[in-house]
């Protein structure tokens, strides 16, 4: 497969990285392949230096374009995280010299449930993954792999055609995130870190604040989308699409600060000292943008009706786009949780909302 060179970016800084966004919004509007795109923004968000409000609203900005290349990034930058976490020194540099020249990385967690991912001794895999996100395109991924009661990730190349089934995906969002299922009978992995280290908080749970973001970004996107059709039927202006529409645009403005909150807490200091509290106030944040989405979707179907769900239709392309990447894992389990430790404390709701010094 050709590999697209990346953009000659300043790369770890907040004007390359964002720069690299601006210009690959621009070039898929013009018609540029997605998998261009996403190399481009993979190359510039890969430094460890880049800083986090860069890379949230690099997440934001993306998805509001395209959600199915948003979900592709988030994989990648969640990749590039556990590599420099748990990989050796040499790999964790192969890794990065290799992200820098545009390669694109995943994280594929779920198993097909009557074919879990297990591993020999010697790092062969056998089993397949489901909801494998990029095939194709991704050029390596680590797996989970249930060792011993926990998990163990491991890197694995996923170039083989023959693995990839993307006739599995059977969604009527994100077709274009290319997901599906990945055969890993047979492959060789390299194992990554500990068994049990893939869980650990604050950047397990806790890294969900980048899920929020692609959230975000969505529900941006089909309010900028929504509010496009609504100027071109003459519309805008009318009162019953503003009272519907306004609420979660003011709660979409109001929701991007926790989310920061949310990054800032889980990637510090904050974030060592107190991991469990940073993956709450992550899942919080991401719960929040959950239900706006959700809302949302609501609003921009009452407003611009029948015809938003017409093939073609920009806002219901996206909707259905948004509608599919909200539904994220146990999320009814994540939000007893963050009540239970939220509201369960003598010491008040005032804890979580505050940052200690």
């Amino acid at each position: 497969m050709k590999r697209a060179a990346p953009h000659t970016v300043s790369r770890g800084s907040p004007i390359g990285a964002g720069s690299a966004t601006v210009i690959g919004m621009r070039e898929l509007r013009a018609g540029a392949p997605r998998e261009d795109v996403l190399r481009q923004l993979t190359a510039a968000v890969s430094s460890d230096n880049v800083p986090l409000s860069t890379l949230a609203q690099v997440l934001r900005d993306t998805a509001s374009e395209d959600l199915s290349i948003a979900r592709l990034l988030e994989g990648h930058i969640n990749a590039l995280k556990l590599v420099r976490l748990y990989a050796d020194r040499k790999l964790r540099f192969q890794i990065e010299a290799e992200a820098a020249n545009g390669s694109v990385f995943g994280v594929w967690g779920a198993d097909v449930p009557t074919d879990a991912v297990s591993a020999t001794a010697d790092g062969i895999l056998s089993g397949t993954k489901r909801f494998a996100s990029g095939l194709g395109i991704v050029d390596k991924a680590l797996v989970t792999v249930a060792a011993n009661g926990g998990q163990q990730l491991y890197l694995v190349d996923t170039s083989h055609g023959e693995r990839q089934n993307q006739h599995s995906w059977h969604m009527v969002g994100m077709q274009a995130s290319r997901s599906g299922n990945f055969v890993c009978t047979g492959l060789p992995g390299a194992p990554i870190g500990d068994i049990g280290d893939y869980g650990k908080e604050p950047h397990f749970v806790g890294g969900t604040w980048r899920i929020a973001a692609v959230c975000v970004g969505g529900i941006v996107g089909l309010l900028d989308r929504c509010s496009a059709v609504l100027r071109e039927r003459g519309q805008i202006d009318a009162e019953g699409h503003l009272f519907r529409l306004t609420p979660v645009t003011l709660r979409a403005v109001a929701a991007w600060p926790a989310v920061l909150r949310a990054a800032r807490i889980a990637e510090g200091p904050l974030g060592v000292r107190s991991p469990n509290r940073a993956a709450k106030i992550s899942i919080a944040a991401r719960l929040l943008t959950e239900e706006l989405g959700q809302d949302t979707i609501v609003a921009a179907e009452q407003s611009v009706g029948l015809a938003m769900f017409a093939d073609d239709n920009i806002a219901g392309c996206h909707a259905r786009d948004l509608a599919c990447y909200l539904r994220q894992a146990a999320r009814d389990e994540f939000m007893l949780g963050a009540g239970k430790a939220m509201l369960g404390q003598p010491v008040g709701l005032a804890g979580w909302i505050d940052d200690p010094c």
